[in-house]
């Protein structure tokens, strides 16, 4: 008799039925194909950890990466908050109203006309400032006013910000705990406290008046002067000029007429032109960190799809067990993807919570290093699900082609445990299209960036396109392998190993192809990876200049604000010097010439040169030089400043045209030098400049003129003309170490209360180039790691014909020497395949589209990520892996 999945055979016996001939339904059907899957990864705990993390890694770039991107405020609408903070709008006075002009549009509050208000139209300003009431409408007022602040020796110009913080943020800012400072009491902004040394609890002096600092303030902007807040109306900010944030609907065009008729402009958040620039920024990058994370997905697709192919080889017997028994095809599909889709929840679920747990370490990392930057505790749940979604369908992929693999087996092969020889390979025709279709999109995209991009600079969406067109090209990589593998297990060799390699090779293709696709999946990756760092390390190498020659520094003589050290003051910080570098330390203070009287002290209002440059046109303009300070010299401060003698061609340049210290310097140019306090081509005198040796050349070094050509720029006689001293320019007998020059910063801070009075060239920082030797360097021991995991699998795998070769009279070496040439050979093809996939695209498309972005060659960094994992893989197999014994099985 049959039962109702074995009906009774015409021949009165039970037929037994094959893979795809039954169909089981029901619950108790479902648990029995769950309870197979999770009994598979208890047995291969290390292959199911070795998915979970290759699903998880992706995952945890996108969630990790939108966290640290939303901390710091990237993902923001950043330049939208900066201006505006909490508010919807700004009520401000107009800079250049006339009176009866009106603001030009919702976003601007100017007219854009010549000039600026008359003092009678500032008093009227004012006045409805004052007294300003829109209905509808919360205002907060915000003043700010410049103090003088006292602190140790020194004399800062800061400034005070007066605002209710606990009702409006003018900006995205961390507020210390508690509430507004009162009486005398201040909060102090955290970049402020870290140069100058305060903490809660110290004591400045502003404005003559002692204040202690009750907390301190986290900003994304920070500024040169330290800045305090306090309350709105505390008597710091009183007379302060004052701006409103207000919270409220949009203002009707009446009210805006109104407002402008007391010249107040108004500047509405939806209306800024701001925010349309904010929302492509952020697009632009959530497009770039995706477009990676697809990429890396792929990649850990690829290789987590090695792993379930060779873990379904290994449970053939199992499988094909099922089938005998009645499982359908889609059941034996159904026990790899409910191993795929178990793994791959764990994995994607693991990733969000490593990439936020890392993210916020970073952040706890950044905010104890830095206590004025801000960086906030947050979850990108954007980035997050769309990284779990990306890693679920990873994990999808990755089982399902195995799946399929296992469906198609032959059932009577797999309970014998034999290994049936691959299928003939075609023509790869699918690869050769998707291929095409990759190189179309890539050239496509190299057009469009030519035509649409109006900023050379701008690289990010020809970086985004060019991580679409390697993954395309991936793709069809893949779907190449077989063929590949099959063209190269072509027997090259007499040698009996080499021999027995190949044929394994070609006879268990699918084998093969999971390890060579595990290889190129980890070389596109790191090959990708590299060769953008190398492009940015290029341009980073191109574009720096120093800012001091090698041996010189300066400690700075004022504060920015005409506040100018004395000498007194100036002969300690020196004595500071020489207890660092010793008694050999050469220095003189800068003579800079002023026309008048500020606050019974010489004020600096001196020269200004308009130079060419020699660097190349940006935007067929023009580029002139910046330079820093123009400063008197007879001959001597040069000599300090480029250790050279000054000769007759040197004083001859000062005493009719001017030397010039800038990197950007023409040899020989003509230039003009007019006064800073007139614009340019008022009183111009062109002179002739000269360059100083390239040994001493430097952005803020100051550009030495004569006294009489000094004086005639400036239309005075060089007896009439004054002068006021400003920086101490030392030569130093060696170059600062870093601790050098943190050593004498602390002992300076003593003398000037601030940390950066002393300065010098630290040097290029190599940052790209780091990045490209670990990103080298850990793709290299990815790789080989990668290999040497489905390196274990696939021996595993591959054991029963190993025995049957040992069984036959092979010996142990020739076994060893197959091992280390299938190593070899499966791991090389993935290698050069992912260097061909990883380099070759970025390369052509960097160097065909219109962009700065210089043309990357890091050939020898690639060559150790391509070289190195195949040859240790294969040296490990030859002299580390174990041979199986032979076995003569029974024959009854």
């Amino acid at each position: 008799m049959g039962s109702g999945n074995t009906p009774d055979s015409p021949y009165g016996g039970a037929i037994v039925r094959l893979s795809g001939e039954a169909v089981a339904h029901g619950r108790s059907h479902r648990r029995l194909i769950t309870r197979l899957a999770a009994r598979d990864i208890r047995r291969h705990k290390a292959r199911s950890l070795l998915i979970v993390l290759l699903i998880a890694l992706p995952v945890a770039i996108m969630s990790g990466l939108g966290t640290i991107l939303d901390a710091d405020g990237t993902t923001t609408d950043s330049e939208t908050v900066s201006k505006y903070g909490d508010a919807d709008m700004l009520i401000m006075p107009i800079e250049d109203w006339d009176g009866h002009c009106s603001q030009d549009s919702p976003d601007f509050a100017y007219c854009d006309v010549q000039g600026s208000p008359t003092p009678e139209l500032r008093a009227r300003q004012r006045q409805a400032m004052e007294n300003l009431h829109v209905a509808g409408h919360e205002l907060y007022p915000l003043r700010v006013r410049t103090v003088d602040v006292a602190w140790r020796s020194a004399t800062l110009e800061g400034a005070v910000k007066g605002i209710d913080l606990t009702a409006v943020r003018p900006d995205r800012m961390e507020l210390p705990s508690g509430p507004m400072p009162r009486g005398n009491n201040v909060w102090a902004s955290g970049s402020a406290a870290k140069k100058y040394g305060w903490s809660t609890g110290s004591h400045v002096t502003i404005d003559g008046r002692q204040r202690t600092i009750t907390g301190l303030m986290r900003e994304r902007s920070s500024s040169y002067e330290p800045t305090f807040w306090v309350g709105p109306e505390d008597p710091l900010v009183r007379n302060g000029a004052l701006t409103y944030y207000v919270k409220g609907p949009q203002l009707a065009k009446e009210q805006i007429a109104k407002l402008n008729a007391s010249g107040l402009g108004v500047e509405e958040r939806q209306l800024d032109s701001a925010s349309d620039d904010d929302g492509v920024v952020a697009g632009q990058m959530f497009a770039l960190v995706l477009a990676a994370v697809v990429l890396s997905s792929v990649v850990t697709a690829t290789i987590a799809s090695a792993a379930f192919s060779i873990g379904a080889r290994q449970q053939r017997r199992m499988l094909a067990l099922l089938g005998t028994t009645g499982a359908a095809r889609r059941d034996l599909m159904g026990v790899m993807i409910g191993q795929g889709l178990l793994l791959g929840s764990t994995g994607a679920v693991l990733g969000v919570v490593l990439g936020i747990g890392a993210a916020n370490v970073f952040v706890v990392i950044g905010r104890r290093a830095n206590p004025g930057y801000l960086l906030t505790y947050s979850v990108n749940w954007e980035y997050a699900i769309v990284g779990l979604v990306i890693g679920l369908l990873a994990a999808v992929v990755a089982c399902w082609l195995p799946a399929r693999e296992v469906a198609r087996q032959d059932v009577l092969m797999g309970v014998r445990h034999a290994e049936a020889a691959a299928s003939p390979v075609r023509r790869p025709m699918a690869a050769i299209v998707v291929a095409i279709i990759g190189a179309l999109v890539g050239i496509g995209w190299v057009i469009r960036d030519r035509v649409n991009t109006s900023d050379p600079y701008d690289v990010v969406p020809l970086n985004i396109g060019i991580v679409v067109t390697i993954v395309i090209l991936y793709l069809a990589a893949v779907l190449a392998l077989p063929w590949l593998v099959n063209k190269v297990s072509i027997p090259p060799s007499s040698r009996l190993s080499i021999r027995f390699a190949l044929r394994d090779l070609n006879r268990n293709r699918g084998r093969a192809v999971a390890g060579a696709a595990a290889s190129m999946a980890i070389t596109v990756l790191a090959g990708v990876f590299v060769t953008l760092a190398d492009g940015s390390a290029i341009q980073d190498r191109n574009s720096y200049q120093p800012n001091y020659a090698a041996n010189v520094a300066r400690l700075t003589g004022d504060d920015g604000h005409d506040h100018f050290a004395s000498e007194k003051r100036m002969s300690k910080e020196v004595e500071q010097v020489e207890a660092v570098f010793g008694p050999s330390v050469k220095y003189q203070r800068a003579l800079e010439p002023v026309t008048r009287e500020k606050g019974g002290q010489n004020c600096r209002n001196g020269l200004s040169v308009d130079a060419p440059s020699s660097a190349p046109r940006d935007n067929e303009m023009e580029r002139n030089l910046s330079v820093a300070s123009a400063v008197i010299d007879d001959g001597t401060l040069y000599e300090l400043l480029t250790g050279q003698k000054a000769g007759s061609k040197v004083m001859k340049a000062l005493d009719k045209g001017i030397i010039l210290f800038q990197p950007d310097a023409r040899g020989r140019s003509q230039v003009s030098v007019f006064r800073d306090d007139e614009p340019n081509g008022s009183h111009e005198l062109e002179v002739t400049a000269i360059k100083a040796p390239e040994s001493s050349l430097g952005l803020q070094m100051p550009a030495l003129i004569g006294r009489n050509t000094a004086a005639k720029a400036l239309g005075v006689s060089p007896d009439a003309m004054k002068t006021q001293a400003t920086d101490m320019w030392l030569r130093l007998p060696h170059p600062p170490t870093s601790e050098e020059g943190d050593r004498l910063q602390n002992s300076l801070m003593d003398i000037t209360g601030s940390t950066s009075d002393f300065q010098w060239e630290e040097g290029f920082s190599d940052s790209s180039g780091t990045f490209v030797r670990w990103a080298a360097i850990i793709g290299a021991f990815l790789a080989t790691f990668v290999g040497a995991v489905v390196l274990a699998l696939t021996l595993s795998d591959s054991n029963a014909s190993r025995t049957a070769i040992a069984s036959v009279g092979a010996s142990t070496a020739t076994l060893r020497r197959m091992v280390a040439a299938q190593a070899f050979v499966t791991t090389g093809i993935g290698q050069v395949l992912g260097l061909i996939v990883g380099f070759v695209p970025v390369v052509i498309m960097i160097g065909c589209a219109d962009t700065m972005q210089p043309v990357p060659w890091p050939v020898g960094w690639l060559a150790l990520i391509v070289v190195a994992p195949p040859v240790l893989l294969a040296i490990v197999a030859r002299w580390c892996v174990p041979v199986p014994k032979a076995r003569m099985p029974r024959v009854d």
